[in-house]
C-alpha cells in the first residue's frame, strides 16, 4: 500500500513533511525500487488525495501545497506480449558460458508465460502452493495486489511446460521463488531476449500478457481467462481480447498485402 512505502522511505511522516520536495524525493525513492512509472503515479494520485482531504480539514497549510509544483507522470501502457514464435525462441534458447547465471532467471520467466503471474506473487510462492489433486498438478495462491485467490491447473495450461520446470527445480522450489529484486530481473530478461533474438523490451510482466493474449488467441473465453489472472473485473481482461483484435487486424493485412503481390506477378 501506499502508506507502507512511505513509511519505507520514512518512519514516522507527518502533515508537514509533505513538501514539494519530500514528494519529488519519493517519486525518486520508488523509482530505485524498481516500480513502473504507472505504478508510481497510482501512489501519487493516493498520496494527493490525502493531502487534498488533510487541507480541506485545515491539518496542512494550502500554501505548502506540493501537488501545485509537482505533475504526476504517466506512459500509455504498451502490454508487450510475446507471439508463440518469439515465445518458442526463448524456449529453445540454450545459455552457454558467461550467460548460464540468468537460466532461473529464464525458467521463472516462462514459468510464468504458462501461468500468467505477476513478479510480486511469483517471489512470494512457496512450495506449499503446488497442490496435487485427483493425481494432477495446481497452483492455488492468493495474489498480493488483489488478495483473489487464483486456482490455476497447470497441467491444463500449454500443454503442462510450467510443471516441467517445476520439476527441474524440486530439489529445492524455495530456491526457484527466489530472485533478484525486480529491477535487476528485468535487466536480465532484455539481455535473455537479445540472446534469443527477440527484439521487443521485455519485461517480467511481459510474461503475464504473453499468457493472457495466446490464452485468448487460442479459443479461451474471457471469463476464464479472468479467473486464471485473478482479475477482480473482466474490464481488465478486455484489454487483452483489444490487444489480441489489432493483432489479427495485422495478420490479415500483411496475409492480404502478400496474396495481392503475388497476384501481381
Amino acid at each position: 500500500s501506499t502508506l507502507a512505502l512511505l513509511q519505507d522511505f520514512k518512519k514516522n511522516v507527518t502533515f508537514s513533511d509533505l513538501t514539494f520536495e519530500f514528494v519529488s524525493s519519493f517519486e525518486y525513492f520508488l523509482q530505485s525500487k524498481g516500480y513502473h512509472t504507472n505504478t508510481i503515479a497510482k501512489h501519487m494520485k493516493h498520496l494527493k488525495r490525502h493531502i487534498n482531504v488533510a487541507i480541506n480539514k485545515e491539518y496542512m497549510d494550502i500554501q505548502k501545497y506540493a501537488f501545485r509544483k509537482y505533475k504526476i507522470k504517466t506512459v500509455e501502457n504498451g502490454h508487450t506480449h510475446l507471439s508463440p514464435e518469439e515465445l518458442e525462441k526463448l524456449e529453445t534458447l540454450q545459455l552457454k558460458g558467461r550467460y548460464t547465471k540468468y537460466q532461473k532467471t529464464l525458467d521463472a520467466f516462462l514459468f510464468c508465460c504458462y501461468a500468467g503471474m505477476r513478479y510480486s506473487d511469483f517471489v512470494n510462492m512457496k512450495p506449499d502452493n503446488i497442490v496435487e489433486m485427483h493425481q494432477e498438478t495446481w497452483l492455488i495462491y492468493k495474489s498480493i495486489k488483489t488478495g483473489t485467490e487464483v486456482r490455476l491447473p497447470l497441467y491444463l495450461l500449454f500443454s503442462g511446460k510450467g510443471i516441467l520446470i517445476l520439476n527441474k527445480y524440486q530439489a529445492n522450489l524455495q530456491d526457484f521463488f527466489h530472485l533478484r529484486d525486480n529491477s535487476n530481473v528485468n535487466k536480465e530478461l532484455i539481455i535473455i531476449a537479445r540472446l534469443a533474438g527477440v527484439a521487443k523490451k521485455v519485461s517480467f510482466h511481459t510474461a503475464r500478457h504473453t499468457n493472457a493474449t495466446l490464452l485468448i488467441y487460442n479459443g479461451g473465453n474471457i471469463t476464464t481467462v479472468q479467473k486464471l489472472l485473478g482479475h477482480k473485473s473482466v474490464k481488465t481482461t478486455q484489454i487483452y481480447t483489444n490487444v489480441m483484435d489489432a493483432t489479427i487486424i495485422s495478420d490479415l493485412e500483411k496475409n492480404h498485402s502478400s496474396v495481392h503481390r503475388k497476384k501481381g506477378k
